[in-house]
């Protein structure tokens, strides 16, 4: 019986630690809530600079029309990527990548976000933020080739680079594009009349209205809260009945 005591008291504390990580994480997300609520979205024309929040469409960048390498499809925007894996020469528990990257270029400049107001250029490396939320803009193409099940591969692969493959290696080559008209709510900082991420706090770029994603970011925080009070309820109830039985053995 001390085993199952000291087992439930363990549980417990485990699940009263998990509520505390739930709490401290539900912290962040209310103060993303905030965020999405204070900062009201404006005309693009309206604001020369500083944090923003901004509704338009996708629109072509400074380069224009864009075609996609891998899918031959039209778009503002679009990066290609061709990896090999396993790299050469890797071992597990070594340091770095596991593959051999062979390919990595995006289409001249950036594209634009526009609306009834005006445009403004949007930085491409606000696409890859870590924390991004909701339905995502970019749309992703993703092709592998392996001996066993080849594919075909468009002409941006170089021939060298399937002939060049060995037992057990396989290639994979994405293409991440940005149609043009997509409706798009975002929030970021505006510099010199480009938009990029926010430095720091929250960075949003969504096919998402505003409404919904204020929606999304409470339902989030409504069932962590459920989750922080199940853990601590139950975590309370194994840890101390589990410390109050060891104390009578004391």
């Amino acid at each position: 019986m001390m085993v199952v005591a000291t087992v439930a008291f363990c549980i417990g504390a485990l699940l009263i630690g998990g509520a505390g990580i739930f709490l401290l994480l539900n912290l962040g997300e209310h103060r993303a809530l905030r965020t999405l609520r204070r900062i009201v979205p404006s005309p693009i024309a309206a604001k020369p600079g500083g944090r923003v929040a901004l509704e338009g469409r996708t629109e072509y960048g400074p380069a224009g029309r864009q075609v996609g390498p891998v899918t031959g499809e039209g778009c503002a925007w679009f990066h290609v990527r061709l990896i090999r894996e396993p790299r050469r020469g890797y071992t597990r528990g070594d340091e770095g990548p596991d593959h051999d990257l062979l390919l990595d270029f995006s289409s001249p400049a950036g594209f634009a976000l526009a609306d009834h107001s005006g445009r403004v250029s949007v930085d491409p490396a606000l696409l890859s933020h870590p924390d991004l939320q909701g339905p995502r803009v970019p749309v992703t193409t993703t092709l592998v080739h392996r001996h066993t099940k080849p594919v075909t591969l468009p002409p941006v692969v170089a021939p060298e680079f399937v002939n060049d493959l060995r037992r057990g290696e396989y290639l994979t080559l994405t293409e991440t594009r940005v149609p043009r008209g997509v409706d798009v709510f975002a929030l970021g900082r505006l510099d010199k009349g480009e938009l990029k991420r926010s430095r720091p706090g929250l960075t949003v770029f969504t096919s998402d209205t505003r409404d919904k994603a204020i929606a999304a970011r409470r339902e989030g925080i409504a069932v962590s809260n459920r989750i922080i009070v199940g853990f601590s309820l139950v975590g309370l109830a194994l840890a101390g009945g589990g410390a109050g039985y060891l104390t009578t053995l004391a």
